[in-house]
Formats: C-alpha cells, structure tokens, sequence
C-alpha cells in the first residue's frame, strides 16, 4: 500500500477537529432552537439526564457543574458518555443518544476558543437548564410526556 493519494483524495478539503465541532455545535443548536417544541420526549430526556447529574454533584446549574470539573472527570465524564451515546445508538435508542451527545458537545464546547461557540455555549447551559426544569415539572417518564 503507497501513501500517494489519488487525484480525487487530493480534491477532498480537510477539516479540522476545531470546525467540525463548530459545525457540528451549530447543527445542535439550530436543531434544539427548531424542534425542541415539538419533541417534548427529547427536552424531557436531556432534562432528565443532565438533572441527575446536577444532584450527584450538588449543583444548580449546567454552567456551573461544567466550571467546576476536574480535568480528571472531565475525561470521565465524556468518556461515559461516548460509551452510553454509543450503546444506545446501537440499540435504535436515538433519541435517548442524542440527549447524551447534547450534553457532551456543551461539556467540550468551554474548550473552544473561538467566540462563536462561546456564546452559543451560553444559549445551550440556558436550554439545558431549561431542559431540567422541565424535567422536574414532569418527573414521571419519557413516555408520558408525549
């Protein structure tokens, strides 16, 4: 096998790690924008997820459990949920997956420098914590909030 690329690889623009998560961040946050009304069962799971998470750490707020993360579970906690996000996707579970790949792009999103998604990261701790609090107002289960 050579390391010559083909006329067409050549073609073929890299993106890096920083703009594929810029897009990816933007995607999210045009999609929560647009459906979450319509998807009650999505806003209920990500509530629900990110609410248990806040009690085990004794916090109030998304942004503020995010702030204080150790490096050390920071690493765990994407870890978690690139196994669980995987799992579940496995499973056809997709939408309880995509609750776990929210909360794990606004986990990774402090990380970035660039000032877009700064403040698109703001916007998502708010719907997050929107997302919890509707949790809380409707504690019972997924199914029953459809």
């Amino acid at each position: 096998m050579t390391d010559k690329k083909t006329s067409d690889e050549k073609d073929i623009p890299t993106v890096s790690p920083q703009d594929y998560f810029k897009a990816r961040f933007i995607k999210l946050i045009k999609d929560l924008g647009e459906n979450a009304k319509d998807n009650p069962e999505i806003v209920w799971l990500i509530g629900s997820l990110a609410g248990s998470i806040l009690e085990d750490a004794n916090r109030t707020s998304w942004a503020s459990f995010k702030a204080d993360l150790s490096q050390e579970a920071y690493s765990r906690l994407l870890a978690s949920f690139q196994k669980q996000g995987n799992e579940l996707a496995a499973k056809g579970n997709h939408k309880a997956a995509y609750a776990i790949e929210t909360l794990a792009i606004s986990t990774i999103a402090p990380t970035m420098k660039d000032k877009h998604i700064v403040e698109g990261n703001k916007l998502l701790d708010q719907m997050v914590d929107d997302a919890v609090a509707f949790y809380r107002k409707h504690p019972a289960t997924s199914a029953d909030v459809n």
